[in-house]
C-alpha cells in the first residue's frame, strides 16, 4: 500500500515531538519493508525533504520561527496537497488536532482514517487565548462526525468521540500506543541507588501536564526528602523554567528530550514516574516506565484510570498539589510498594508491544482499503 500519514510532529522539529509522533515512527519503523510511506510533516526552518528513521518525510508550510504562522500555512498547504496528490496513495491517516483541520475527508476520494490521540473538550478554553480556543474548541465539536473510518487510541477517548457525535455503535477500531520491547528487560531502581529522583518525562507543557502542580508539590517532598531530585524530561523547558524558584535549582533539573540508552537509565533509575495532567489522550512515557518496572502517579483523569484499574500506579485528585505531594512521599517511603506496583506494571506492558500493534494498525488500514473498493 501506499499510506499517507498526516502529522505536523517530527524528529527535530523546535516546535515538539510527542506521543503522537512517537506513535508514528514506531509503527510505521515496522512497515516500512512492506509498504510505501509519506509522513507529511510541518516545515520549520532547516527542514528538509527526506529519509528520518527510515520514513520519507515531506515538510509542508512555512519556514517561519512562529508557531501560529507555521500551524496556519501547514494546514492550508496539507489540504491543498491532499486535493491535487491525495489520488496518488491507497490510504490517508490523518491525525487530529483542532488546530490543524485539513478536511482531507472533503478532498481527495482515497479513503481516509481519521487518527484520534485524544480530545482537549473544555480545556482548550481554558489554556488558550480566546483568539485560538474558540476556533479550536468549534472544530472539536463537529470535525470527527465528517469521517467514514476513526482510530482511536484509548476506549475512553473513542466512547466520548463517538456518543458526543451521536456516532454511538458505528464502526470504528481502538488501537493503543506501545512499548519497545527492550524495556522490559531494564533494569530499575534500587535502594543503593545514590541519586534518587522523581521523573517527569513528556512534553513540557505547564497547564496541560500540571508542572505547576507537580513543582509546589516538590517543595513540600523537599522538606521531607533533601536528597530526592525532580528531573523533567521533554521539549520545551524555557516555557516552564519560571516555575523553578532560584533556592532549588539544583534540585529541580532538566535533561532534555532523551533518547536510547540515556532513556533507558533516566527510566530504569527513577524512583517514581509522574505525570500529574489536566487532560490527556494516552501517554507513551506511562507505558514506557511501566515496563521499566517504575511505579506511577499521575491524576484521577478517566483517561489516565488504567493506572489504578491495573494496579501500576496511585493516583490524586486532579488539580490538588498537596494530594500529589501525598501520593509521592508515600511511595517515596513505602519500597515494598513500588516494588509492586512496578512489578504489575511490567506485566501489564508486556501486552503491549508495539510490533503487535503496528500489526493491528496494518490490519485496520488494509481492511478499510478494502471497504472503499
Amino acid at each position: 500500500m501506499k499510506i499517507l500519514q498526516i502529522i505536523y510532529e517530527s524528529l527535530g522539529s523546535p516546535f515538539g515531538f510527542g506521543g503522537a509522533g512517537v506513535r508514528a515512527y514506531e509503527i510505521y519503523k515496522r512497515l516500512k519493508d512492506r509498504h510505501e510511506i509519506t509522513l507529511l510533516c510541518m516545515k520549520y526552518p532547516g527542514a528538509r525533504d527526506g529519509l528520518i528513521e527510515g520514513l520519507n518525510h515531506l515538510f509542508i508550510g512555512s519556514e517561519s520561527k512562529s508557531l501560529t504562522k507555521s500551524v496556519l500555512s501547514y494546514t492550508l498547504k496539507s489540504a491543498l496537497f491532499v486535493k491535487r496528490h491525495g489520488g496518488q496513495f491507497d490510504v490517508i491517516v490523518e491525525n487530529f488536532l483542532p488546530s490543524t483541520p485539513f478536511f482531507s475527508i472533503l478532498l481527495t476520494k482515497t479513503p481516509v482514517i481519521l487518527q484520534v490521540q485524544g480530545i482537549m473538550e473544555r480545556h482548550s478554553i481554558k489554556k488558550f487565548n480566546p483568539l485560538y480556543s474558540v476556533p479550536m474548541f468549534a472544530v472539536e465539536s463537529f470535525y470527527p462526525a465528517l469521517f467514514d473510518n476513526w482510530m482511536f487510541v484509548s476506549d475512553v477517548t473513542a466512547t466520548k468521540v463517538m456518543s458526543k457525535h451521536g456516532m454511538k455503535g458505528r464502526p470504528h477500531t481502538v488501537i493503543p500506543n506501545g512499548i519497545d520491547g527492550r524495556l522490559l528487560t531494564n533494569i530499575p531502581a534500587t535502594t543503593g541507588n545514590n541519586d534518587k529522583y522523581i521523573l517527569f518525562f513528556s512534553r513540557i507543557d505547564i497547564y496541560t501536564k500540571g508542572l505547576d502542580l507537580l513543582v509546589a508539590a516538590f517543595k513540600d517532598i523537599n522538606r521531607h526528602h533533601p536528597d530526592i531530585k525532580l528531573i523533567l524530561a521533554g521539549y520545551e523547558f524555557n516555557k516552564a523554567a519560571s516555575l523553578i524558584p532560584q533556592h532549588m535549582s539544583d534540585k529541580i533539573q532538566y535533561a532534555g528530550f532523551v533518547t536510547g540508552q540515556d532513556k533507558l537509565s533516566l527510566l530504569g533509575n527513577a524512583l517514581v514516574f509522574v505525570l500529574p495532567s489536566r487532560h490527556e489522550s494516552s501517554p507513551v512515557s506511562i507505558l514506557e516506565a511501566a515496563a521499566c518496572g517504575v511505579p506511577i502517579v499521575t491524576s484521577d483523569i478517566e483517561e489516565l484510570s488504567f493506572v489504578c484499574r491495573n494496579n501500576i500506579g496511585l493516583t490524586f485528585k486532579s488539580g490538588d498539589s498537596a494530594g500529589l505531594a501525598g501520593v509521592l512521599l508515600r511511595l517515596i517511603e513505602d519500597q515494598p510498594m513500588r516494588d509492586r506496583l512496578g512489578e504489575n506494571g511490567r506485566n501489564y506492558a508486556r501486552g503491549l508491544l508495539w510490533d503487535d500493534i503496528a500489526v493491528s494498525f496494518e490490519r485496520y488500514l488494509i481492511e478499510t482499503v478494502g471497504n472503499s473498493r
